[in-house]
């Protein structure tokens, strides 16, 4: 099979060896024959995308994973990379925009490599490890797709390999339809439930739980209640995954515990930061905390401690709306995923504003007043006290991508809508009760459902999708968004009702100009 020297050399540079659990290995020792006619190669292909994966959430330079984070109704967006995406900036959230070109580019890179596999391995002897490896690369596809139609709507759908008789043949570039792009999902990921195990023998590839779990999330921007809870079930049925107690969840630098579907795989040894010389974790330690140091003493190191989550961006925090969803007195969650209050943890004592704060003691959240942004509480559950010390900046603990906490919601929501309230608390209830909650026992409601979303998933990157896909993004961001005391983070409020095109993002300029405007128009209110 001939493949470009180019591809191979562009492949053999994602693949590093992930020390930790993924036997990822250089590909700069194999051909592109090897790669593309053997079982193991095709293994080896399927290992460079999970490595790409980790690159597309060490995006340091446009900060993409966080963009959509910022934009909810949970959120007090504050400055840095992207912020406009928080404010919905008209004057920035444009086609030219570094982080939508950066999200559709990676995810069709994803997408090929992923038609590449498959189609290859189509053309070799069937085993069971051949198809287990072609149902991961079916994963990566619908993963991909899925993503790109939640935040583009419109996409275009290729399933052909791209290679080196067709590189310059015409394309079809037309906007698939829901059908189209619906049953390519359900294809793929049915074929990933009938080829992969429930748990992977090594953590943080692909398996049969997370593909169930992103088929039912698929099935619920289908309406399609039946599958949704269909996968549920089988997923809570198979005997394989349990909700762990709350304070197990995101405390620990390995999270491949028994609730995580999914863990995307991180370490500070070579392979698993990205790099086989200077470590290069990721950045979610550091942005959902306030900037506290800066009242301690900058960039210093001894002004950051474990007692405050080490070092921080505080570019996404929780809003005052997200804390009032909480009974602080009862929902263990108020404090396990929230840091409230940081601490002096210097021997001397800090001017602060008409106050000083002693050694050991915290900084109130007023200075002078004003409530102090670098003072705000912040989310912890990526916080990092186990894989870095106090003033690195980057971190190397796994990051959840799967959990059943979400499964359970999940099938919660599509039981509410099938009017089957018994089956809808049942869901609801697991991931309620265990945050200490007295049992639900009312009638539930899809405002319920809402809250416990926000409970439960703040900040794990669905809220946006969560809120577009039930039609109420521009409703919850212009009532709740931000902190009407930090007036930079509440722009949004106005922004994005005066511009309801936001609730989807533009076709990347680029891509408009490569497909033709005539073939694949613009997201409509963009230019």
């Amino acid at each position: 099979m001939k493949r470009s020297i180019f591809y191979v050399l562009l492949l053999s540079a994602t693949m590093i060896s992930c020390s930790k659990v993924l036997e990822e290995e250089n590909l700069t020792k194999y051909s592109a024959d090897y790669i593309y006619s053997t079982e193991g190669g095709l293994k080896l292909a399927t290992s460079a995308v999970y490595s790409l994966l980790r690159s597309y959430a060490n995006d340091t330079e446009n900060a993409t994973i966080f963009a959509l984070e910022r934009g909810t109704d949970l959120s007090v967006t504050n400055g840095g990379t992207g912020n406009y995406f928080g404010i919905y900036d008209a004057n920035n959230l444009r086609p030219s925009s570094s982080q939508v070109a950066h999200m559709w580019r990676t995810m069709y890179q994803i997408i090929g490599k992923a038609n590449e596999i498959i189609s290859a391995g189509e053309k070799l002897p069937e085993t069971n490890g051949l198809k287990a490896t072609i149902a991961e690369a079916k994963c990566f596809r619908a993963q991909a797709y899925f993503l790109l139609y939640r935040t583009y709507d419109r996409i275009w759908l290729n399933t052909v390999p791209t290679t080196w008789e067709n590189v310059d043949a015409p394309k079809n570039y037309k906007a698939a339809s829901n059908a189209e792009i619906f049953d390519l999902l359900y294809s793929d990921l049915n074929y990933a439930i009938e080829n992969l195990p429930w748990k992977s023998t090594e953590p943080g590839r692909f398996n049969q739980a997370a593909a169930r779990h992103m088929k039912a999330k698929a099935a619920l921007w289908a309406k399609d209640w039946d599958t949704v809870l269909d996968q549920v079930d089988k997923i809570n049925t198979s005997g394989q995954y349990r909700l762990v107690s709350l304070d197990s969840v995101f405390n620990a630098a390995d999270l491949n515990h028994s609730e995580a579907l999914m863990v995307q795989q991180w370490s500070k040894n070579p392979g698993g930061n990205l790099s086989n010389t200077t470590p290069l974790g990721n950045y979610f330690s550091a942005y959902f905390i306030a900037s506290y140091r800066t009242e301690i003493g900058g960039t210093a190191e001894y002004a950051c401690s474990y007692d405050n989550w080490g070092y921080t961006y505080g570019r996404c925090l929780p809003s005052p709306y997200l804390f009032s969803l909480y009974n602080p007195l009862k929902d263990k969650r108020y404090n396990s995923f929230y840091i409230h209050k940081y601490k002096n943890t210097t021997p001397k004592a800090i001017p602060y504003g008409s106050v000083t704060v002693n050694p050991g003691d915290y900084f109130p959240l007023y200075k002078s007043g004003n409530k102090n942004r670098l003072v705000y509480p912040g989310c912890t559950k990526y916080g990092d006290i186990w894989t870095r010390t106090p003033s690195e900046t980057r971190s190397y603990k796994d990051l959840i991508i799967y959990r059943l906490a979400e499964t359970y919601i999940i099938g919660a929501e599509a039981a509410l809508m099938k009017g089957n309230q018994t089956l809808a608390k049942e869901y609801f209830n697991k991931v309620w009760k265990r945050a200490g909650n007295d049992e639900f026992t009312g009638s539930l409601t899809i405002k319920d459902i809402i809250d416990e979303q926000a409970r439960e998933l703040a900040f794990e990157g669905d809220r946006w999708y969560f809120l577009k896909r039930l039609g109420i993004l521009i409703s919850q961001v212009k009532n709740y968004a931000g902190d009407p005391e930090i007036s930079t983070s509440v722009a949004g409020r106005t922004n994005l009702p005066a511009n309801p095109h936001f609730v989807r993002w533009p076709i990347p300029e680029a891509e408009i100009i490569n497909m033709g405007a005539n073939n694949f128009p613009q997201n409509p209110g963009y230019n």
